[in-house]
């Protein structure tokens, strides 16, 4: 599944909605800070990766937002393979 897809799936989910276009902003769609904030808390478990409320708040729309996990998670550093004898 893309990050467009989990994001989407996450708006949709919260906001209620059975579909949203990729380039439709939350807050248009009925969003709102507090709505933000559950949003966030779904994204970082279904991705891995958190998003700082401001920068959603910048961001606006699933097209956008997906975009920005993308890039967090593309300047993580890779995880340090664990080798046997390690633990």
């Amino acid at each position: 599944m893309s990050t467009q897809d989990q994001v989407a799936e996450v708006w949709c989910e919260l906001l209620e909605l059975d579909t949203v276009a990729v380039d439709r902003d939350f807050f248009e769609l009925g969003g709102h800070s507090m709505l933000a904030v559950q949003v966030l808390y779904r994204l970082t478990e279904v991705t891995g990766v958190e998003l700082v409320l401001e920068d959603f708040f910048e961001l606006g729309t699933v097209e956008e937002v997906a975009a920005e996990l993308d890039r967090l998670r593309a300047d993580r550093p890779a995880a340090e393979p664990v080798f046997e004898g390690e633990l």
